[in-house]
């Protein structure tokens, strides 16, 4: 009887070790990553034809105000999962940029670790109104390395 008890929670929490790794959103700057998430060619290629504000700087921008940086969680599916802004410029642009990452059809590739499992990751991305040079950030708002 004590055998079989001591079966089942090993099994329980085997169950529950693998639940958590499941659930866990892992951050893009975490050293556990092997692979970062990335946008898809295709993900890439719609934001640039679909984005009608590219090349037009909001009317009190500067340099840096033709930028909008926004977090979401990139699932291991690809999914973009809860998009908001993490820093706005205003002027209408940090609605659009959300609008662009809602209803882009495209997915990420996304995070893995070790053994190229994919996992979820948290995302930093920079969307530029001007040269359309859109890249992962960190969350202290530098590019990412």
């Amino acid at each position: 009887m004590l055998k079989n008890l001591t079966i089942i929670l090993c099994l329980l929490v085997s169950m529950m070790g693998a639940s958590v790794q499941e659930t866990k959103v892992y951050s893009c700057e975490s050293g556990e990553l092997k692979v970062k998430p990335s946008p898809t060619t295709e993900f890439t290629e719609w934001l640039a034809t679909h984005n009608e504000k590219i090349g037009k700087a909001a009317p009190a921008s500067t340099k840096k105000t033709t930028r909008v940086t926004l977090v979401f969680v990139v699932d291991k599916e690809g999914n973009i999962l809860n998009p908001k802004i993490w820093r706005g410029i205003g002027q209408g642009y940090d609605e659009y940029a959300h609008k662009l990452i809602t209803s882009n059809p495209f997915k990420w590739l996304p995070g893995q670790i070790s053994n190229k499992v994919p996992v979820s990751t948290e995302v930093y991305y920079e969307l530029d109104y001007i040269k359309n040079n859109n890249r992962l950030m960190t969350k202290a708002n530098e590019p990412l390395r």
